[in-house]
């Protein structure tokens, strides 16, 4: 608070700074992600060429191929980007979003900025191809989650990969937003969250910063978590903002089976 105001923008020298630099780092940022969609493009082009050398020199069939090696290619490069995007991490010095509360115009804000354009490279070119496969879960622990065993991933939107924990035999639903920061009056504000064991995100759910739900939990489809809630073990949350509704009802299920796919 400044004047007895609440600051809610930058103002003096970092107004009128904000704009050009935004140009400047978002420029930088198409540089570095056409650097690393090149990288995972690599593979995928000489199997490509391969391909395109040993069909025959025309006709349908050759054109056939060029197509079926197209799409290959595409799946090459994606499976390619899951593994350069993490090695990224370390290449560009940001390897995680920082705990904390900071200013736009800070070394922990770039470093925050440029980890996660690394996982939106992936959210905007292929990670649709690999939700509910082991693809997506080992991709999120590459780039710093802690994620427990039989973890079922059916969302494109997970940011902040370093600040979340998910338990054994989870199952985050379609399309829920699962992020630890937010952007509040001129300063990014981040802080962990952690998903037990045996816990159902429902459809397109929002999980905020600090958020903690314990074993068992439910949370609904649609519900939002607000920041730094508290879900207890074995409680059925809903509503915006969510609130308890319930209990879960104890559900046996063989010795290793996930819960069921949302």
């Amino acid at each position: 608070m400044q004047n007895g105001r609440m600051r809610t923008a930058p103002s003096g020298w970092k107004a009128l700074l904000l704009t050009p630099v935004q140009v400047l780092l978002t420029l930088g940022l198409f540089a570095e992600v056409s650097l690393l969609l090149g990288l995972a493009a690599w593979p995928a082009t000489a199997a490509w060429l391969w391909v395109a050398g040993r069909l025959p020199a025309e006709g349908p069939l050759r054109l056939l191929g060029l197509c079926v090696a197209s799409a290959g290619a595409y799946f090459v490069f994606g499976l390619a980007l899951l593994a350069v995007l993490p090695l990224a991490r370390w290449a560009t010095l940001a390897p995680g979003t920082p705990v904390g509360r900071y200013d736009y115009f800070s070394l922990r804000a770039w470093r925050w900025a440029s980890f996660n354009a690394l996982t939106l490279a992936l959210r905007f070119s292929f990670v649709n191809w690999v939700r509910l496969t082991p693809f997506l879960p080992l991709y999120h622990r590459l780039m710093g989650a802690r994620i427990g065993r039989r973890v079922q991933i059916n969302t494109a939107v997970m940011a902040d990969q370093n600040l979340i924990t998910i338990g054994d035999d989870t199952v985050i639903g379609g399309d829920v937003t699962l992020v630890a920061h937010s952007a509040e009056r001129g300063r990014i504000v981040a802080a962990p969250v952690h998903i037990g064991s045996r816990v159902t995100v429902g459809l397109m759910a929002v999980i905020l910063p600090g958020c903690h739900i314990g074993d068992g939990a439910v949370i609904a489809a649609g519900a939002v978590l607000s920041k730094g809630a508290r879900v207890g073990p074995g409680e059925v949350w809903a509503g915006v903002p969510a609130r308890r509704v319930g209990r879960r009802r104890a559900v046996r299920t063989p010795a290793g089976s996930p819960p069921p796919a949302t």
